[in-house]
């Protein structure tokens, strides 16, 4: 799988349906403000809040790189009390090729970060004239902290739809791990509206740090 595909792996949250998932609520412990999920297909963990909803699908992939198979499994979960959209977690995890053993196989924490947002970032258009985009909304992604902890790279970025939607403010990690067949990149990404940020950002950057992946095999 080339560096182009993970990149949009690792974006795909914003590409994920969720009001179409099939959703569950997530059972906690009476009073428990985080149930640890356990994955059992791709063996990773992570603590999500009691009683958030839960959707799994699949996203569309490529079969040219070597794997299980092209498409994405993707799975999120999100508070019932708001539009699952402006509020939600989801975790991809892709089949990457055997010479990727090692997040230095992306590159720097900063490299990789600058590149996932920069592929969404089209603010360019908008030093342009006006006739350009169409009457279009143009993505507005800004980078605002990137680095490395416990083997997983974090990143904190914007994107905004101008002048259509509103700002999300987005957390996201990735971590390489074997799930018992492939090695997997496991890529979380927290959003919410920047409206939201101050109700739901401690919940989301504790979800993403808690992302426990297995250990690479190769």
């Amino acid at each position: 799988m080339d560096r182009r595909r993970i990149l949009l792996a690792s974006g795909a949250a914003l590409a994920l349906g969720l009001s179409s998932a099939g959703s569950v609520r997530a059972e906690g412990a009476p009073g428990a403000s985080f149930t640890q999920y356990a994955d059992p297909q791709d063996s990773f963990t992570l603590k999500v809040p009691a009683n958030w909803g839960f959707g799994e699908g699949e996203l569309s992939g490529n079969a040219s790189f070597s794997g299980a198979s092209g498409g994405r499994r993707t799975l999120a979960w999100f508070p019932e009390n708001v539009n699952p959209r402006d509020v939600n977690v989801t975790i991809t995890i892709t089949n990457v090729s055997v010479e990727f053993t090692k997040l230095g196989s992306f590159g720097t924490p900063f490299t990789f970060a600058s590149n996932l947002v920069n592929s969404q970032d089209r603010s360019y258009m908008l030093r342009g004239p006006e006739w350009a985009r169409r009457n279009e909304p143009v993505m507005v992604a800004k980078l605002l902290d990137a680095g490395e902890v416990s083997n997983k790279y974090f990143l904190e970025y914007t994107l905004q739809k101008v002048p259509d939607e509103p700002k999300r403010h987005l957390y996201t990690a990735v971590a390489l791990g074997y799930n018992g067949t492939y090695n997997r990149l496991y890529s979380i990404t927290a959003q919410s509206l920047e409206e939201l940020k101050p109700q739901y950002e401690a919940t989301l950057v504790a979800m993403v740090k808690s992302l426990s992946v297995p250990p690479t095999k190769f």
